[in-house]
């Protein structure tokens, strides 16, 4: 992998090994009370963020898996909405050997805490539910009257389940109690709805965006679904990176953020 751009070098053009990609990658240090939210998808040449087949995992390259997996080794919470939790499998988080080394080295938790958002409640149940190894904990922000037995049946399987007194989750309320709970380093991994929400309410500090050297054509997804947002929101690049499978890979800071 190649460094192609970095914001305090513009004319830097080196060869990236595994320690600097880790600090290419580290998650900034949120705001003392507060969350720093990063988003990160990978879309193909013709924009799309779904294959033939309706998965993101058809469309990535290995140096893409990488990447992804890195980013999950510095996040303190995943976010990701139900219909991606059921397009692409999702379960409790669980970490290869050089992802938990890097969270010791960080002083981090074991494990990031997978956070669901969902208005339906139409997940499986035993989504918290380990299938052999270890995972980390799995929340479920939820709205509305529910039947007590209807949660139970999360809670049961090993999912704590938050329960908002909304009609559609609050990602500002939900974000506040993450930074409660000491979960302040958020990526988020869509779907495009709650990517789009993030990015209206004014959530979104990074978007990290890789490049898939593929065209899938059909009707697949963009980054974003939902109403036009205003005011534009604008990012300045912070790096850009390139692979040998043909991976580009970009990272970008919410202009109105702090650098």
């Amino acid at each position: 992998m190649r460094l192609l751009y970095h914001r305090d070098d513009p004319v830097s053009s080196e060869s990236i090994a595994d320690d600097r990609l880790v600090e290419l990658y580290r998650h900034p240090l949120p705001p003392a009370a507060g969350t720093l939210v990063r988003s990160n998808f990978v879309s193909s040449l013709d924009g799309s963020v779904q294959g033939p087949d309706g998965r993101s995992g058809s469309i990535n390259t290995p140096t893409d898996q990488h990447v992804f997996a890195l980013q999950r080794a510095h996040a303190d919470a995943i976010l990701v909405g139900a219909g991606t939790v059921r397009a692409e499998g999702y379960r409790g988080v669980d970490l290869a050997d050089w992802q938990q080394q890097i969270r010791l080295a960080e002083g981090l938790r074991p494990h990031p805490t997978l956070v669901i958002i969902t208005g339906s409640l139409n997940l499986a149940p035993d989504i918290g539910t380990s299938t052999g190894s270890e995972v980390g904990p799995v929340v479920i922000i939820t709205v509305g009257a529910r039947d007590e037995a209807q949660l139970d049946r999360f809670r049961d399987a090993g999912s704590t389940v938050i329960q908002q007194d909304h009609v559609r989750v609050d990602l500002g309320e939900a974000l506040g109690w993450l930074a409660e709970k000491g979960l302040q380093r958020v990526l988020c991994e869509g779907g495009p709805s709650l990517h789009q929400e993030l990015l209206a309410g004014n959530h979104l500090d990074e978007l990290c965006l890789t490049l898939a050297p593929v065209v899938v054509g059909g009707r697949g997804m963009r980054s974003t679904s939902g109403e036009a947002i205003q005011p534009v929101p604008e990012f300045d690049l912070l790096h850009s990176l390139y692979a040998d499978d043909g991976a580009l890979f970009t990272r970008y800071r919410r202009r109105d953020r702090p650098g």
